[in-house]
C-alpha cells in the first residue's frame, strides 16, 4: 500500500517537473502560502489541544522550534549591531540577511542532492526513482517551511493580514529559489553541460531582490501591527492607509 502511494506521488511529482518554469513557480508560490497558513492554523490547534495531549507537551515542542528560529535570526542580526545605528535599517538588513541566506541554502540543497545522485543514476538508470523521491522530499520540506509557519502561531487569525505586504515578495523570492534549484538539479542529473547558465544567475539575483524588497517592508508591517494593537486600530485599515500614504509620498518625491 505504501509503495503504491509512493509510486503515485512520484508520478505526480515527475509530471510537475515536466511543467514550464512559470507553471512550477506559480504552483510553488501558491504552495508556500497554503503551507504557511496551514502550519499557523495547525500550530494554533495543537496548542489549544495541548492540555488534552499531556504528557506529550506539543506546546513545548512548538515553543522550542520558535526559540530556535528566533535565535537563528538574532545570531545573524547581531553581526550588524556594531555597524548600524538606524533601527529601521538594522531590522531591514537583518531580515534580508536571514531570508537571503535561507534562499541560497535552499538552492544549494537542490544542487547537493543532484550531485549526490548523479553518479548513481548514470550507473543504474533505475536509481532515477530514488533520486525523484529525494528531490520530492526536499521540495515538500522547503515549500512547507515549518519554521516560518510556527513563528506565526502567536498571531490571531484576524491579524495574519500583517504578513501579506512583505509576504507577497518574500514567498515569491522563496518560490523562485526553490524552482531554480529544481531546474539546476535536473540539469545536473541529465548531464547538461550548461548547468549554471546566465538565466540561473539572473533568477537567483531576482530572488534576492524580492527578498530585499520584502525586508524593506517587513519592519513597516510590524510597526503597523504594534501601532494598531496599542491604539486599538483595525490592522487591515491601518495597513491600507499607511501604504496608500507611502505610495503617494514616493510618487511625489
Amino acid at each position: 500500500m505504501l509503495k503504491r502511494v509512493r509510486l503515485i506521488l512520484r508520478e505526480i511529482f515527475k509530471d510537475f517537473l515536466r511543467r514550464s518554469f512559470i507553471e512550477k513557480f506559480l504552483i510553488t508560490y501558491i504552495g508556500c502560502w497554503i503551507s504557511f497558513l496551514s502550519i499557523v492554523l495547525l500550530s494554533k490547534l495543537v496548542i489549544s489541544l495541548s492540555p488534552l495531549l499531556i504528557p506529550s507537551n506539543p506546546e513545548g515542542a512548538i515553543k522550542t522550534v520558535e526559540y530556535i528560529a528566533v535565535k537563528k535570526f538574532e545570531t545573524l542580526s547581531s553581526t550588524l549591531t556594531p555597524y548600524i545605528e538606524d533601527s529601521y535599517l538594522y531590522y531591514a538588513l537583518s531580515y534580508f540577511l536571514n531570508n537571503s541566506i535561507s534562499c541560497i541554502v535552499i538552492f544549494l540543497a537542490y544542487v547537493l542532492v543532484a550531485y549526490l545522485y548523479r553518479g548513481e543514476v548514470e550507473r543504474d538508470p533505475k536509481a532515477q526513482g530514488e533520486y525523484i523521491d529525494a528531490l520530492m522530499l526536499l521540495y515538500l520540506v522547503t515549500v512547507l517551511n515549518p519554521l516560518t509557519g510556527i513563528l506565526g502561531y502567536r498571531l490571531s487569525i484576524e491579524h495574519l493580514v500583517v504578513v501579506v505586504p512583505h509576504g507577497l515578495l518574500e514567498f515569491a523570492g522563496l518560490a523562485l529559489s526553490i524552482v531554480t534549484g529544481l531546474t539546476v538539479a535536473e540539469r545536473i542529473v541529465s548531464g547538461d553541460r550548461d548547468i549554471f547558465s546566465g538565466d540561473v544567475v539572473l533568477k537567483i539575483f531576482i530572488a534576492l531582490i524580492l527578498i530585499g524588497l520584502a525586508a524593506l517592508l517587513e519592519p513597516i508591517d510590524w510597526m503597523i501591527y504594534y501601532y494598531s494593537l496599542y491604539y486599538n486600530q483595525d490592522i487591515l485599515r491601518t495597513l491600507v492607509e499607511t501604504y496608500l500614504h507611502l505610495g503617494k509620498f514616493l510618487s511625489c518625491s
